[in-house]
């Protein structure tokens, strides 16, 4: 029978929900059990984390997975109905003679599926992240949170600086300020300065907060929570460039003529005092063709000449929308819609990869190693599977040679009918390398740069907070040589990893939401697009929702074609609908299965 028992010793080794724990338990003369965590565990491999789905004859595990896994059949557990429909970890033995069901001898429990917060919970549990901070690390951030005063000699940087954010972001990395340049050797110039939190200056090298935020590599965004790379008292407080607060920073100075060429840039160490937060749906109408709105006039010209610039203009836009999913105070996601970018989102980017460019170029001139940020030219066998979505679609095929990031933008330019422009856009970024971190210098594809790095988010990336600490050394802004001793090529291989367990968490998390959503719709009938397919199924995306599900081959039998997709429906295979990637189509929804994300579609 499950027990519930409180251990106060919380530290040890950084346990998660979960975790397997060797533990010693005493009964004292009182009625309260002393639990002692003697050291974690590995799971056996006989384990799985699973479902439990109970009924008087029968029951299964189902997997988390919504790849076609079939459920485990077990052998129901005495009092299963208490566990119905809870998730955690299940010990399955092999079937006995007299049947072919699995046993399960042992399991740990961790929640139900029925609680929407448990959708992030198994997403972390899924991806192995490190969902809280031992208590001497939560100390550790809360004595510098406490003890921090500004030094009276500390250089104050006097510009009315303001931050454009996610209306809901605790976590402010950067600020911006922007001025004309009065310089009478360059009209119509400007000058950006973009100030980014100084997390180096409080999270030391090899620190105990610091082996940590290693461990993590980066901030997990779930529709209902953040696991935050750094504690909260330095990520949400300290170092967060919340408004009206003296915050400290590293500012990068850049002076740009009216063509958005740089001129030239420099780094300034100091003290800012952020004078306004935005969101980005706030600071949208300043930048807007609206003529009644004078203040940040030049913010709105600056956006213009970045717009123009040779370091901007050749970048890869795609154009993509962003999901968004809406959570009500109990939990339950209320809304389901795309995000688009709007003009506040583009200048805050442009002007973050201005940043992120002059510390590439200030760490290249110098002997110091620093990681860089690298992502690949698509591999060709890629750009073969385009070329066929290309010929399907009646639109030009690329060669292999021709390949740029400018030349995916033409063609999303001269793709006139917009649905069939979203599923390009998808096609490409489906083809696009993985960018990744690196400790040699190498180009980025997607922004048509021949070298860059990550610098301007430092509360919520380990890669960033590294490259402060290299720009601090090539600066001189530190004194202490010995303090600068990081194995760049180990810090890469584990920020590589902690981002591909966080985007595929975060994706996951996103997906089961997004089944809850759509479970009240079942049986109704939705508008969407072919999208794509695979052996056993074809993908639609729906046109009212950003929602993509599957049509099954139970529901749908195909056979593709080198130049087009066929696809016949129903079991007779006499009737040719002739639908191919890009063609409209009407389906019910079949299921939608929160647990694992998985959203299914018939005719």
């Amino acid at each position: 029978m499950p027990l519930d028992l409180f251990c106060s010793d919380s530290d040890k080794n950084s346990l998660n929900i979960g975790d397997l724990v060797e533990a010693s338990i005493r009964l004292p003369k009182g009625n309260s059990h002393e639990v002692s965590i003697l050291k974690r565990i590995k799971y056996p491999k006989n384990y799985i984390f699973a479902v439990y789905f109970h009924d008087q004859t029968e029951a299964k595990l189902a997997l988390f997975s919504n790849k076609g896994f079939k459920p485990l059949s077990v052998l129901p557990l005495k009092s299963g109905e208490t566990i119905d429909q809870k998730f955690g970890y299940f010990a399955s033995g092999k079937p006995s003679k007299y049947s072919k069901k699995f046993k399960i001898h042992d399991f740990h429990i961790f929640g139900s599926i029925h609680y929407p917060s448990s959708y992030s919970k198994i997403a972390a549990i899924e991806w192995n992240l490190r969902q809280f901070f031992p208590r001497k690390i939560l100390n550790e951030a809360r004595k510098l949170f406490e003890n921090y005063k500004i030094a009276k000699n500390e250089y104050q940087i006097a510009k009315p600086f303001i931050t454009i954010d996610p209306a809901d972001a605790k976590d402010l990395d950067d600020a911006i300020f922007i001025e004309a340049d009065n310089s009478k050797n360059n009209p119509g110039g400007i000058i950006l300065f973009v100030g980014i939190a100084d997390v180096s200056f409080f999270v030391k090298p090899n620190s105990i907060i610091d082996k940590e935020a290693l461990k993590r590599g980066n901030s997990t965004y779930f529709p209902d929570k953040v696991i935050p790379m750094l504690p909260e008292d330095l990520s949400n407080n300290l170092c967060s460039l919340k408004e009206n607060s003296p915050k400290k920073v590293v500012v990068v100075k850049m002076q740009l003529d009216h063509r958005g060429y740089k001129i030239k840039h420099e780094f300034i160490r100091g003290i800012i005092t952020v004078k306004k937060n935005y969101s980005y749906e706030n600071f949208e109408v300043y930048l807007s063709d609206c003529k009644t709105k004078k203040k940040y006039s030049l913010y709105k010209r600056a956006f213009n000449v970045l717009k123009q610039s040779p370091h901007l203009k050749n970048r890869l836009n795609l154009n993509m929308s962003e999901k968004k999913i809406s959570i009500s105070s109990e939990g339950y996601p209320t809304k389901l819609f795309e995000k688009k970018s709007l003009r506040s989102n583009e200048l805050i980017e442009m002007m973050m990869i201005l940043a992120n460019l002059c510390v590439s170029q200030t760490l290249s001139q110098s002997i110091t190693k620093y990681i860089s940020r690298y992502h690949e030219t698509p591999d060709k066998h890629d750009l073969k599977n385009l070329d066929i979505f290309m010929s399907t679609n009646d639109l030009a095929i690329i060669r292999e040679k021709q390949v740029t990031s400018n030349l995916f933008n033409e063609l999303l330019k001269n793709c006139k009918y917009p649905e069939k422009k979203k599923l390009l856009s998808d096609a490409v970024l489906r083809i696009l390398p993985k960018a990744k971190y690196s400790d040699a210098e190498t180009g980025h594809f997607g922004l048509n740069l021949p070298l860059y790095c990550h610098f301007t988010s430092p509360i919520r990336r380990y890669a960033d907070l590294s490259v402060h600490r290299s720009l601090a050394f090539v600066l001189k802004w530190k004194t202490d040589v010995l303090d600068f001793r990081e194995n760049h090529k180990a810090i890469c291989q584990i920020v590589n990893e902690s981002e591909k367990k966080s985007v595929g968490a975060e994706r996951e998390s996103s997906d089961r939401y997004s089944a809850l959503f759509m479970s009240k719709y079942i049986d109704d009938y939705f508008d969407g697009v072919v999208s794509g397919s695979s052996r056993f199924c074809i993908f639609i995306k729906l046109k009212k929702f950003p929602i993509e599900g599957v049509l099954l081959k139970k529901y749908l039998d195909f056979k593709r074609n080198k130049k087009k997709f066929s696809f016949y429906f129903g079991k007779s295979k006499t009737r040719d609908t002739g639908l191919s990637i890009g063609d409209d189509v009407r389906v019910k929804l079949v299921s939608a299965l929160p647990y694992n994300g998985s959203i299914t579609f018939s005719l």
